[in-house]
């Protein structure tokens, strides 16, 4: 079994008897720089299924990403692959994995189980530190990864060099990756960058993209979300991964010109709201926004943004209950609140009746919206008679 000096990815089920030999070679296309890198199939089988490689046995590929220092002053290289990921039914051996800077592996719950969960490879905190298999957990918690059999996955790789550890993040999409808890790596240590890559097992490897320096865009996102409210223009940050205390910069592209049209500290929560400063955007109106994050990388949204406000259609009067309909965007989230006063301070989540896929739900939580008009029922309250719907996402 082949070790690189860079880093390994172990992924799929282990095989017990891997005696063909193959050289198929299959041309990717970075996805961050636009090289071309080759990844050789150098032990079982591969083919070509439409955009991803399907094997069985192991890929290779010497890929080299030079870390360098990024705007937090540590020297960082990140790679991210697009796989389908097949259970392990019990965790390589050490002399398998090698000298590997990082690897992570999805191993099976339980027997004939379709569900499993992500270990990562690194040390323990010991007084003699060892290099096994840990559980891989969400960052903040201890909350692990949970991943189906046959399930396909984008997986990306920051490797810390300045402090030998490397971090993973994991997601249906790029921009739906959740960060990992960082994870000790020995192995790192007098490494400057990735030298390639290994992929063990069976399944599949769709892209790559590779990054130096600091990997965002790469391997953190921003949930970007804009909507008219009474009080002016709201913006709505879910950045992932934050790594500074920098600030969060909004700006819309107004006559041809990147315009900034509003920003907001960051603290670390993960979750913003702000509103845009006044006069520069119009309810109505799409615009095309980009965001600079705290440490100073631009995230530009594809497509342009409609600003859209929460509209009444139709408000009908019963002696329990109100018949109210408004615009929605489907697969977005509302949620009802009322209060005593127009003026009051505080306004509270109320329970309503609110159409599902299947009839009719109650409650005061955030509901979705399954097309562009919903109608929900509010009862009425002559302690709180007056209520507003805000839209969560």
């Amino acid at each position: 079994m082949k070790h690189v000096n860079g880093w390994i990815c172990l992924v799929g089920a282990m095989l017990c008897c891997l005696t063909a030999q193959a050289q198929s070679a299959y041309v990717l296309t970075d996805g961050n720089t636009s090289g071309e890198v080759t990844f050789t199939n150098s032990l079982g089988t591969a083919e070509l299924d439409g955009t991803m490689i399907v094997f069985e046995g192991q890929l290779d590929a010497d890929i080299t990403v030079n870390a360098t220092a990024g705007t937090n002053g540590y020297l960082l290289a990140s790679l991210q692959l697009l796989t389908q990921i097949k259970l392990f039914d019990e965790l390589p051996a050490s002399n398998e994995v090698g000298t590997a800077q990082g690897a992570v592996a999805a191993l099976r719950d339980a027997s004939e189980s379709t569900t499993g969960t992500f270990y990562a490879w690194g040390s323990t905190n010991t007084v003699t530190p060892v290099m096994e298999w840990v559980p891989l957990y969400q960052s903040y918690g201890v909350t692990p990864f949970a991943v189906t059999d046959g399930s396909t996955n984008y997986i990306t790789f920051v490797f810390n060099y300045t402090s030998n550890r490397y971090q993973v993040f994991i997601g249906d999409t790029p921009t739906t990756q959740v960060a990992s808890v960082t994870v000790p790596s020995m192995t790192m240590e007098g490494k400057n960058g990735i030298a390639g890559v290994s992929l063990l097992g069976t399944g599949g490897l769709e892209a790559f993209a590779s990054a130096s320096g600091d990997p965002s865009p790469l391997s953190s996102s921003i949930g970007f979300s804009v909507y008219a409210t009474a009080n002016g223009i709201l913006f709505i940050l879910d950045p992932v991964g934050e790594q500074g205390s920098g600030w969060f910069t909004v700006f819309a592209r107004i006559n041809g010109e990147w315009v900034e049209v509003g920003k907001i500290q960051s603290d670390g929560s993960g979750h913003y709201e702000f509103l845009a400063y006044p006069g520069l955007l119009q309810i109505g109106q799409s615009y095309a926004f980009k965001v600079i994050d705290e440490i100073g990388n631009p995230h530009e949204l594809a497509d342009p943004v409609a600003i859209q406000s929460v509209k009444m259609e139709s408000v009908v009067m019963k002696p329990d209950v109100m018949l109210v309909t408004f615009n929605t965007e489907p697969g977005k989230s509302y949620q009802v609140i009322s209060a005593a006063s127009l003026t009051s301070p505080t306004w509270t989540a109320t329970a309503i009746y609110f159409p599902t896929a299947v009839g009719e739900g109650y409650g005061s939580e955030p509901f979705t919206a399954g097309g562009t008009s919903t109608t929900v029922r509010i009862p009425r309250n002559t302690e709180k008679a007056f209520f507003k719907i805000r839209k969560v996402n």
